[in-house]
């Protein structure tokens, strides 16, 4: 019922599912919480954003786009991939 909407996902689970799911808890919290009140979301995700600067959250906006939401494990080939984006 919650994956097709018909139930939101109570906050207190989030942890919980989180984990049984495999995927990242911050993203699914900000999820959840877009189903219960969308402003209060809005400023939960610029707090979370305030971690990373604007330039670092593009990239994890193009990542987690490019990999459909899939919270995609970093694989040494991966990791060479973006490494060589820098020349290093």
């Amino acid at each position: 019922m919650i994956k097709t909407g018909a139930t939101r996902l109570p906050l207190d689970r989030v942890p919980a599912l989180a984990k049984s799911l495999e995927c990242d808890p911050a993203r699914l919290f900000i999820l959840a919480l877009e189903q219960q009140d969308n402003a209060l979301a809005v400023v939960v995700r610029d707090i979370f954003r305030i971690a990373v600067s604007a330039n670092e959250a593009t990239w994890i906006e193009e990542l987690r786009d490019a990999s459909d939401h899939s919270d995609p494990t970093l694989t040494t080939k991966a990791r060479r991939a973006i490494r060589a984006l820098f020349g290093k």
